[in-house]
């Protein structure tokens, strides 16, 4: 059986994935990265839940293999790859752990990188490069970077990757998902980074995707009023006067 190797957080976008190979004849090979996130508990708990989903299923066939976790700290330096994220983030904001899980990529070979249509590293690769669309020897289709036309530092960044649900969003999984009976292993999805009590918060960057890319079932009351809260709150905190104001405070507290 051919080996997929794999980043799966026990996020929605990674669990797609995986549950969209369970009735082929592959070997998943999953890895997980920690970096002492407050959710890595959350998050190992729902793939954990989720291996067992898939092992006891009637249409497996795949080989789910062990998840291998890896320390972010024990992952090699790379001078280049973290020069080149910063060149990139001069200009564009995208998340810190695309620098430490590029270092890592250098170290699996064909590993998959489960970014979607929606996803902000989406935009930057698209800025910066071209993807083209590829297939391996027996049917698996996929996307990778097109080296001609991208740039050194995007190459040095988003180079070693497969990206194989680029072309879907959460919609389009979650539709997947009720159309094959799998929605509600999908719903044991875990994505907040600060959760409150176990549940999704509202108001982190994963959250803030979550909802605004159509998966408000996901949430609680609270969470989106938290969300609807904080949606007010933040232009306010990038106008001149709060930050003036906040100066202020912090001189005569």
């Amino acid at each position: 059986m051919r080996i997929i190797n794999i980043l799966w957080t026990g996020g929605w976008d990674s669990t797609y994935r995986v549950l969209s190979l369970i009735d082929k004849k592959v070997t998943i090979q999953p890895y997980y990265l920690k970096d002492n996130r407050k959710s890595e508990g959350l998050e190992l708990k729902a793939i954990e839940t989720i291996t067992e989903q898939i092992r006891n299923h009637p249409r497996t066939k795949c080989n789910l293999l062990k998840l291998v976790t890896i320390y972010v700290s024990d992952i090699a330096k790379d001078k280049e790859i973290t020069n080149s994220y910063v060149n990139i983030l001069k200009s564009d904001f995208y998340g810190s752990q695309y620098e430490w899980l590029a270092r890592f990529a250098k170290t699996v070979e064909n590993l998959e990188l489960t970014i979607h249509q929606e996803d902000k590293a989406f935009s930057i690769i698209k800025k910066y490069g071209e993807i083209k669309k590829t297939h391996d020897e027996l049917y698996f289709r996929f996307y990778v970077l097109d080296k001609e036309k991208s740039s050194e530092d995007l190459i040095k960044v988003f180079g070693n990757y497969r990206f194989p649900i680029l072309d879907s969003s959460k919609l389009k999984m979650k539709l997947w998902a009720e159309s094959m009976g799998l929605l509600d292993i999908m719903n044991m999805t875990w994505f907040c980074h600060h959760p409150k009590n176990n549940a999704p918060c509202g108001v982190c960057n994963p959250c803030i995707y979550t909802i605004e890319e159509g998966l408000i079932y996901r949430f609680s009351k609270r969470a989106l009023r938290r969300y609807r809260i904080y949606k007010i709150i933040r232009p306010l905190k990038q106008s001149y006067f709060y930050r003036y104001a906040r100066m202020i405070y912090k001189k005569i507290r």
